[in-house]
């Protein structure tokens, strides 16, 4: 007899795949720009006006835990994961918010009071609005926001690399997987100042919407996504989607000085934790090689880990010698 597989078997990516490939066709008057599989969805008005709509939730101990983060923490996190989206597409500006929370009956009425309020003050922060939502009762806190921005030049998507494309990132990667570690093995009362910096990395990440900006509209971004499924499947999804490859050199990938300590000396921990490493939404990007002096004066701190190539799949070298790479990231499924 033939058994039934499991959504395990298919896995978050190969669920997306599925609904992608049933989703119903849209027609002319839908005006759709960019459809699922990537980072936002978008249309356009009858103006031409381009719109920007993602979505993200947050789950009760499978996002975060009552016990290591506050509700000011979740409400701001649950903020910036989607305006990291807006930002991945370029050029935009989030606006309008909607929220749905799932709470226990038994949560008490000024922790419900502390979430909204911070939920409030992320949005003030970014210049949006919540314009509506649901609440209904549930087992675990459950955060289900959906935000709209509106693009105001060309949206970036993740499909259009070239090669000989460089691939380029902002910030450092590896803290936020390392501050979960670090919270689910650790007593957080006793925790070490470079522990404390990985933790507030993973409890309180901060969207680039600001840095997107400003490199959208001085350079020639030719795809984008951000970082928050870790840097491996970033890469993967730049490439994949267009029949590309890239060669990066793992020892260029940024790292911080408290994830260095927290390795310990150990470069495979450390590679692991850059790669692997979820949830930190740093902006991931290609440009032609051309525009790199001119993104260096534009934006220092953006680092240059590996091209994009015509050969099939996503190639790891450390000075010069190909490494064994496979993914070893959370899985949803």
């Amino acid at each position: 007899m033939k058994r039934n597989k499991t959504l395990s078997s298919l896995g978050e990516f190969g669920l997306i795949d599925f609904i992608k490939k049933n989703n119903t066709r849209p027609q002319k008057y839908h005006n759709v720009c960019i459809d699922i599989g990537d980072d936002c969805f978008c249309f356009k008005s009858e103006r031409n006006s381009k719109y920007l709509v993602t979505t993200d939730i947050l789950i009760e101990n499978t996002h975060f835990k009552r016990q290591w983060s506050t509700p000011e923490q979740i409400g701001e996190k649950a903020v910036e994961v989607n305006v990291s989206d807006i930002a991945s597409m370029g050029a935009a500006k989030p606006l309008y918010l909607f929220i749905s929370l799932g709470i226990p009956k038994d949560t008490q009425e000024s922790y419900v009071k502390r979430l909204f309020k911070s939920i409030k003050a992320a949005c003030d922060k970014h210049g949006i609005h919540i314009s509506g939502g649901d609440t209904v009762s549930s087992e675990f806190i459950t955060v289900s926001i959906t935000l709209i921005g509106m693009a105001f030049d060309g949206v970036i998507t993740r499909n259009k690399a070239a090669n000989n494309d460089l691939i380029c990132v902002t910030g450092t990667f590896g803290d936020s997987g390392a501050g979960l570690d670090i919270l689910q093995k650790s007593d957080i009362k006793t925790l070490k100042l470079f522990e404390k910096q990985l933790v507030k990395k993973h409890l309180l990440p901060q969207a680039r919407i600001k840095t997107a900006n400003l490199m959208a509209k001085n350079i020639n971004i030719t795809a984008m996504t951000d970082s928050s499924d870790g840097l491996f499947k970033s890469i993967e999804l730049l490439t994949a989607d267009n029949n590309q490859g890239a060669c990066i050199d793992i020892e260029k990938i940024p790292v911080s000085k408290a994830l260095r300590k927290f390795s310990g000396g150990d470069k495979k921990k450390l590679y692991s934790y850059a790669l692997f490493g979820a949830e930190e939404f740093e902006l991931v990007f290609t440009i032609n090689p051309k525009d790199k002096p001119k993104l260096q004066r534009l934006v220092p701190q953006v680092s240059y880990i590996g091209t994009v190539n015509n050969t099939n799949g996503v190639k790891y070298f450390e000075n010069g010698k190909k490494q064994k790479v496979e993914y070893c990231g959370f899985k949803h499924f």
